[in-house]
């Protein structure tokens, strides 16, 4: 959006602000911002107070704010803060293997939010700018709160929303406050028990002039998912493809563009997973009008995934049989064919931490305040990452999908000994590509902001902030000659029977198909000394090489924002009806290098031996730079119609900037036939822009009883959208995908939402309450994928999505079930091999119970995940499985102290 088109823009939403009577509100809830609504945090006791606490938030903001707050001092109502947050009208989270990890707020995905900790950005583990939530313990949290219109003052340009986190502040609590908590929580899959703990401490002095608080977190999981993957995607394959060429038996008819797994493969998938949290802060009031704070806030969590997977590499022996339905395989057999066990191994040391310093000074009617801070965010264990195959050749294996199920029957045999998938024996060395990504990412914030209330009915506020965010990732990888040196599983067989063991014997339990269930195991460290072994008694043979840094992969994306803001507040009366109007600008000014290096692949040829023999030109160092500009007006509307009934209108210009990701040009080469790829960044990229406005009425009833229901329109410039095309590479043909910036779209819909506490029933009823909330989603986006040969919208929007909870509270009693459910939504636009990639809809069931002993002793239980729900993902169809799991339940058993 242009300066001039952002004015006109501006004074279309000023003259409708005048010429119509409609709603909104202010920004809520800030503990950094100089003209912040004052807030006063309290201790929460239940579930009747965090409901009140939440609805008097969202009443009191002039724009459209949703807020959580906790039932108990460091206690959210869910396990994890983006389950807690699926609650709110138009929010729907992503899980990863059972928990809930990115967030989507209106259909948009979680790269279009901003995630801020006390107003303040806080960095991201993940290559992009989504924030993942599982990283973040949930006993830290004192509130969470879901901005979904801005305010110019606002930290955090969004097309989605900003979601900033509260930490507690101790001078707005009692003089000294306490809570610990002491759980087993036991994993039904994994049938394992960990500890959890935590504690929180909250003193200020008799004067209110110095406070102190203190939160830590400890929590241990042992989690196993049995997952049934196609992962290296869907293909299509022709009989006299070069592929399949001279591979296909007398017997199966000719086919052509057929399409079928690359691979197939069920696993075993085991995390352990070590949180660690802390929060301390120090406020200083010593005057009235002046306070200052200190934050420092850190989480841990230190994860290593492991899987052990058997699966079907389709690329070696005969094709005997086969069954295709609709152009797509559903049966086939292969004699003299090829079988690998794989075993990823991927640690995720995941650190976050920031630090932030605050001066609020209130001189009449002036408020002035300056806030500093710094996060940063480290993902590190490229140096112990490691993806390791051995092979079983000569193989007869078989695969049927037309049982229905999401997960297809497999059976695989050898003619030269018996139980051929936990024979221990007859392995030989494939193909290693050991090495990772270290990911940073770091954050610094100035601003200085200000106020002015002449007590007039008008208040304005101005500000100017700088930030500064630098994305840095790391790589190593080995060579591909290295990669591939024993591929084909004869240079070094058979490995010693001593390296392997067996894999548990109850996979997907759950399953009542005829299908493989165990099979052999091994640690990939001792697979490397092995080969590295054989390396040194091998002169001449490339064999293994460790991995070494690859500045290819590696890239340093930095941005730097100059920001200004003017904004006003104008109450009046509209008639007898409270009449309140926010309006403002602001300026964003980013300033970007993009720095790294590339290389081309300057031959690449099929060995034969089931791989690709590729060579790379040296690596060139590249770098780009950009510059724009965005003026981005805001308008918030609030019209007290009764005591009772808020309606409300906002309209804004927001912008998203692209993805760091998307903006690197670090690149990654796969090679494997029938899934070669090239992946790389586009630093030419412009920003995500949209206008929107939405509509809303909101009835509060009683204190604690809420009926809402808005509708909301965003008209999107530009997104930026996945291109794949192929490209002839010598011998091979490469998929290549990268971001390029595409045509616009719309996003529209309503939400509606309702929360009651039954406290007009008679006694023992008037304990029961209730909180839904539903969103319907839309989007005219329309974009064409060129490898599938079809269309997709936008990436994590569900149609429809929505919660039910209901809980009873009294006599020291507190029981809540909690259903959540939302529609499939498009997860990966352009997936493996360029395919689409689709969640499918997906529901849960929660509970948790605890019963107060003592006033300062309750004993608990929560149980996760009831139904054993499933999490499916799937290319372009359903009967296109890409993966299919699950993680079962989970429960836990525990104690609270509360002082």
């Amino acid at each position: 959006m242009t300066a001039t088109s952002s004015r006109y823009f501006y004074s279309f939403v000023l003259g409708a602000m005048t010429s119509t009577a409609t709603f909104a509100q202010t920004e809520g809830p800030s503990s950094t911002g100089a003209a912040a609504e004052p807030v006063q945090e309290v201790v929460v006791t239940g579930i009747r107070r965090s409901i009140q606490q939440s609805l008097d938030i969202k009443r009191d903001a002039i724009n459209v704010v949703d807020s959580i707050a906790t039932e108990d001092l460091g206690k959210l109502p869910d396990q994890n803060v983006a389950e807690s947050l699926q609650r709110i009208t138009g929010v729907t989270i992503d899980r990863n293997r059972g928990d809930g990890q990115f967030v989507s707020v209106r259909g948009l995905g979680p790269q279009f939010n901003v995630v801020t900790l006390n107003g303040r950005t806080l960095a991201t583990e993940n290559v992009g700018r989504e924030f993942s939530f599982d990283v973040l313990p949930s006993e830290l949290i004192g509130g969470a709160d879901v901005f979904k219109s801005p305010t110019a003052r606002l930290n955090g340009a969004s097309i989605g929303a900003t979601i900033d986190i509260r930490t507690l502040r101790p001078l707005e609590l009692a003089p000294f406050v306490a809570a610990a908590t002491a759980q087993a929580k036991r994993e039904e899959l994994d049938d394992s028990w960990g500890p959890a703990l935590s504690g929180v401490m909250s003193w200020h002095d008799v004067d209110g002039t110095l406070g102190v608080s203190v939160v830590g977190s400890y929590d241990h999981r042992k989690v196993r998912t049995d997952e049934f993957d196609i992962g290296a995607g869907w293909v299509k394959h022709s009989s006299d493809d070069s592929y399949y060429a001279g591979r296909v038996g007398p017997n199966v008819a000719p086919f052509t563009n057929v399409s079928m797994p690359s691979n197939m493969s069920p696993s075993f998938i085991f995390a352990d997973k070590k949180r660690y949290g802390g929060d301390i802060t120090v406020q200083f009031k010593p005057r009235d009008n002046l306070t200052m704070s200190l934050d420092t806030f850190y989480t841990k969590l230190n994860e290593l995934d492991t899987q052990a997977d058997i699966a079907y590499d389709f690329s070696g022996g005969t094709l005997v049989d086969q069954v295709v339905q609709n152009n797509t395989a559903v049966y086939q057999q292969f004699v003299g064919g090829t079988v690998d066990e794989i075993i990823e191994r991927a640690p995720r040391i995941s650190q976050t931490y920031l630090i932030g310093y605050n001066f609020d000074w209130k001189p009449g009617n002036f408020d002035l305040a300056a806030d500093a801070s710094y996060s940063e965010a480290t993902r590190k264990g490229a140096d112990d990452t490691y993806f390791s195959t051995v092979r079983r050749t000569d193989s007869t294996l078989q695969w049927d999908s037309r049982s229905g199920s999401h997960i297809f029957d497999m059976a695989f045999s050898n003619p030269n000994y018996p139980n051929a998938p936990t024979d221990l024996a007859h392995e030989g060395g494939h193909y290693e590509a050991d090495g990772g990504s270290d990911f940073k990412d770091q954050t610094m914030e100035l601003r200085l902001d200000g106020a002015w209330d002449p007590g007039t009915g008008v208040k304005a506020y101005a500000g100017i902030g700088r930030e500064i965010r630098k994305k840095t990732n790391d790589s190593i990888s080995m060579t591909f000659d290295s990669q591939c040196a024993f591929c084909g599983g004869s240079v070094y067989a058979p490995l010693p029977a001593s390296l392997f063991s067996v894999t548990p014997g109850n996979w997907f339990s759950s399953y009542g198909g005829n299908t493989l269930r165990q099979w052999i195991t091994y640690d990939p460290r001792q697979l490397v000394a092995a080969l590295k072994a054989y390396t040194a008694a091998h002169p001449g043979f490339v064999g293994y090489q460790p991995p070494t840094f690859n500045p290819a992969q590696s890239s340093e994306v930095e941005e730097r924002v100059n920001i200004a803001y003017l904004m006003f507040d104008f109450k009046a009366m509209l008639g007898s009806m409270p009449f309140t109007v926010n309006t403002g600008v602001r300026m964003e000014d980013t300033h970007f290098s993009s720095d790294g290096a590339a290389q081309t692949i300057l031959s690449a040829v099929p060995n034969g031996g089931g791989q690709n023999i590729v060579t790379v030109s040296p690596v060139v160092p590249i770098g780009f730079v950009g510059h724009y500009t965005d003026i981005l007006p805001t308008m918030n509307v609030r019209l007290d119609v009764t005591d009772k009934l808020l309606a409300r209108f906002a309209a804004s210009r927001v912008m998203t900037r692209p993805t760091l990701t998307d903006l690197s040009p670090a690149q990654t080469i796969l090679t494997n036939p029938g899934n070669e790829q090239i992946t790389h960044g586009n630093p030419d990229l412009k920003p995500f822009r949209a206008s929107q406005a939405e509509v809303g009425l909101e009835w509060y009833v009683d204190r604690l009883t809420l009926l809402s229901a808005a509708v909301f329109y965003k008209s999107i410039d530009s997104f930026v959208a996945q291109t794949t095309t192929p490209q002839l590479v010598d011998q091979v043909t490469f998929q290549v995908t990268e971001p390029t910036n595409g045509k616009g779209a719309t996003v529209k819909g309503a939400e509606l939402g309702y929360r009651q506490v039954f406290s007009w029933l008679p006694a023992p009823f008037d304990g029961f309450g209730a909180q839904a909330s539903y969103t319907y989603v839309e989007s005219d986006a329309d974009y064409a994928n060129a490898v599938s040969g079809t269309s997709y919208g936008l990436e994590g929007l569900s149609k429809n999505s929505y919660s039910a909870v209901g809980f009873y509270e009294k006599y020291g009693l507190q029981a809540r079930v909690a259903w959540t459910w939302r529609d499939k939504f498009l997860q990966l636009a352009n997936g493996r091999n360029g395919l689409p990639l689709y969640f499918a809809s997906y529901g849960q069931l929660d509970a948790s119970l605890s019963y107060d002993v003592t006033k300062n002793l309750a004993v608990t239980a929560d149980a996760l995940n009831l139904t054993s729900a499933k999490e499916f993902t799937y290319s372009v169809t359903p009967n296109q499985v890409f993966s299919y799991g699950e993680t079962g339940r989970r429960y836990a058993l525990g104690v609270r102290a509360r002082f």
